[in-house]
Parts: C-alpha cells; structure tokens; sequence
C-alpha cells in the first residue's frame, strides 16, 4: 500500500473523529483526497489495482458519505455513495468487505425512501440478503417504509430517538419533510380552517417550533388569523365540490346528504381530538378525491 494513502486516510479518520473538529478541514481533505484518488485512477475502483489501496480509497469515500450527511448536503453525499457502489459491487472478490457496508446500506436505503424513489428503494431490497435485512442500520428505514405504507405518521416521527447513528438524523427529517407534505395535503382537502395548536400537533411540530411551523405553513400558502390563531386554506375547494355533489346524490335518492357524507361514519366524531383524526381523515380525503 502507499505509505501516503495509508497516512492520509489515518490523518483523515482522525480529524472525522475528533468531538466538535472542524468540518470544514474535513471537506478540504477529502476534497484533496478526491483529487489524488481520481489522478491516480483509484477513485474508479479499478480491478487490476493493489487490493490494499483499494481499501483505503473505499475507507476515504465512506468517510466522504458520512462527513456530507453531517454537513447536510445531500448533493455530495449522493456523489460519495455512486462513487462507492463499484467498491462493493465489483471488487467483492478482490478486497475484503467493508465494515462499514451495512451503514452506508441503510443510508442508501434512507435516503431512496426521504427523495420518494420508492421503485429504487424496492430494488435495492431485493437484492440484499436475509441477514441483511436484519441488520440495525438496514432494518431501520425497511420499518419507515412499511409505516409510511400504514399511515402510521407517529411511528415515523418517533424514529428519531432510535437513530443508530448522527448521519440517520439527517435523512429521517427529510423523510418527515414529505410526511408533512402529505398530512397537510390531506389537511388542505378535509378542512377549510385548523386552530394553530391542531396544525402544530398534526404536523408533529412542538411547542418551541414555532418558527419552523410558519415556515412550513407559509411555503403553502396558509394563512393564519393572529387575533384567532386560526389557519385558513384559500385554495381548499374539493370538499366544497365533493358535498355539493355528494347532497345532489342523496337528494336524488331521498336520503339526507348528511348520511352520504357522515364524518361519524369515517371515524371523526365531535370533540375528537385533532392528533387522532389523521388516520380517519386520510380515509376522508381519499374518498372526496374520487367523488371529485
């Protein structure tokens, strides 16, 4: 192995490892790291390398994958992770596997599911073998698939305490970013007003959130009542259309509107609280798309 390669990655997983280093010393080194891997041609995983340096490319690119999902930027770790696929993939016979393969998997994995690529997710899946599937850090974002899939919005959240490591923090709140997109989507169609305290629960916002509730409600267009504390949805008009349909029906029939369209019916009764109408309201929501 190059005495160099060997030195700068001890340099590298050293500086990476230091409580409150400096990240910005890291993304030099690895940039530089990058430079020389990619002139010497071992950035491209080549077979016919010494295996020795083709381990220590792969140790410097996970590094790379770790150090950008610290940093939040998702464009340089996608890159990190393209470039470490050939290590894994191509090499599996001429270099030992890496022990940071089931990590930098269930990153993979994490990160399909916070983009919504869920056809690449389930690809992905099919791949990996049964001890595989039962590792921590692949076995994570396999549960957040499957409660996606139920509804199940308050285990999603939850997650957040059982991250296995700093870098899963990062991709479980992008996941929550499209889990809110789609509570408030449904929200927008179920209900032409919510309180602020009922917005803030459902949306898994707390108390001591409040800039980032108005951030959010603002990006789509709420608008909030500051002497009510009260959001308002301008551009809510379904549920309006689908009653209005759904009372032609019934009137045509002779049945009350009200039994055609009874929130009883979907599981909302008077006085239920707001943090557990999420499920019944996605039912309702689906139901007034396909009346619309």
């Amino acid at each position: 192995m190059s005495v160099d390669l060997q030195q700068s990655l001890s340099e590298l997983q050293q500086l990476f490892d230091t409580p409150g280093g400096s990240r910005d010393e890291v993304s030099k080194r690895l940039a530089k790291l990058k430079l020389e891997l990619a002139q010497t041609g071992l950035y491209f995983a080549p077979p016919t390398a010494n295996p020795q340096d083709l381990v220590a490319a792969r140790s410097i690119l996970e590094i790379g994958t770790f150090h950008s999902l610290r940093s939040g930027n998702l464009k340089s770790y996608a890159q990190y992770n393209f470039a470490l696929q050939p290590f894994y993939l191509n090499l599996s016979s001429i270099i030992p596997e890496s022990p940071h393969r089931p990590i930098t998997l269930g990153l993979h994995l994490l990160a399909l599911l916070s983009e919504g690529l869920l056809t690449e997710f389930h690809t992905l899946l099919e791949t990996l073998k049964v001890e595989q599937l039962s590792d921590i850090f692949v076995k994570l974002p396999v549960d957040l698939e499957r409660w996606l899939m139920e509804g199940a919005y308050n285990k999603v959240y939850r997650a957040k305490d059982r991250v296995p490591r700093e870098e899963f923090g990062f991709l479980l709140e992008r996941l929550m970013s499209t889990v809110r997109g789609q509570i408030a989507s449904t929200i927008e169609t179920s209900y032409p007003s919510l309180p602020l305290k009922s917005a803030a629960t459902l949306l898994f916002f707390k108390p001591n959130e409040t800039s980032s509730l108005n951030e959010f409600t603002q990006s789509r267009g709420w608008e909030l009542s500051p002497s009510q504390q009260i959001y308002t949805f301008p551009n809510s008009v379904k549920p309006d259309i689908a009653l209005a349909a759904l009372q032609q029906s019934s009137e045509s029939q002779g049945k009350p509107a009200e039994q055609s369209l009874s929130l009883e019916k979907n599981g909302i009764k008077k006085g239920t609280p707001m943090m557990n109408m999420v499920g019944p309201a996605l039912k309702l929501a689906q139901q007034l798309e396909a009346i619309v």
